[in-house]
């Protein structure tokens, strides 16, 4: 009788069950293009053909042409090349602070598309610090005045690998602003840790302000990296419509659906300037 019972409820829910299906507009195959330009690094480009947003394998384009120009100035064509099993065209020289780059790429039977942003000033952030077997981190950032500026700010333990101190990516850091010690950034303070904060200035534009972040997790390593990225207005939209997927890695659109912020004309994707500042420091 325990075992009928079990079957029926189990039958039960099955047939309560229904398939969710959400029609969404598809303007067909197109050229998707995704670049974050960083200062004194190269520029990686990836390069892929859209599909239906049912699918999240896009086909890369590996014979496609691509143009990149810096300050008006056409760059040596970018050498395709395949990183941890994605391909992407690598610029050969770094990219520079406050040049403007812009790129054109076509390919056979896809609409030509174009893209292009500026790089920001790196921000300037100094006096790290944290304690261990406590939950408090705090930095100070010194903002310039004359802009209206946006940033990402990500905290990380840092590894110790040849010699050097690097970020360690097998412990993700959430963080929040401490309610009680940030009277400058009412608008940003939530209860829920995250990995990242976007913010912008307004609230302290040309002030030298210390952040103070309070951490999920007692602070447990022995150094600490705190980075904040200046962002231009392309790299702060693009990120904030896209941060519920990234902190959550969700990929279930039908739970989650979101109108994710382009640049690019005739296609998808984001070509934006991004520019990280990090300070190591020894945790006390």
């Amino acid at each position: 009788m325990r075992k009928l019972l079990i079957s029926l409820i189990i039958i039960t829910l099955i047939s309560c069950v229904k398939e969710s299906r959400i029609e969404i507009p598809y303007a067909g195959d197109k050229i998707v293009v995704n670049s974050l330009i960083q200062p004194d690094s190269l520029i990686y480009i990836r390069v892929t053909r859209s599909k239906q947003v049912t699918e999240y394998q896009f086909d890369p384009l590996d014979s496609a042409t691509v143009v990149l120009t810096e300050d008006g100035i056409t760059l040596p064509t970018p050498t395709y090349t395949l990183i941890n099993g994605l391909g992407y065209y690598v610029s050969h020289a770094v990219a520079k602070t406050g040049s403007h780059y812009s790129i054109h790429v076509d390919n056979d039977g896809l609409t030509s598309v174009s893209a292009g942003d500026s790089t920001p000033i790196r921000p300037l952030i100094s006096d790290g610090y944290a304690q261990r077997t406590f939950n408090r981190v705090r930095f100070t950032l010194k903002e310039n005045g004359a802009t209206s500026d946006y940033y990402r700010v990500r905290i990380f333990n840092a590894d110790s690998v040849d010699g050097k101190w690097v970020i360690d990516k097998s412990d993700t850091i959430h963080f929040r602003l401490d309610p009680a010690l940030n009277n400058d950034l009412p608008d940003i303070i939530t209860n829920d840790y995250n990995s990242e904060y976007i913010i912008t200035d307004a609230n302290f534009n040309g002030k030298t302000i210390q952040f103070v972040l309070q951490t999920q997790k007692e602070v447990s390593s022995t150094h600490m990296i705190i980075e904040v990225s200046s962002l231009t207005p392309a790299a702060w939209q693009y990120l904030q419509s896209t941060s519920s997927q990234r902190l959550s890695d969700s990929q279930n659109i039908s739970l989650d659906p979101e109108n994710v912020y382009s640049n690019v004309e005739n296609g998808y994707g984001i070509m934006a300037g991004i520019n990280a500042a990090r300070l190591l420091f020894t945790v006390e």
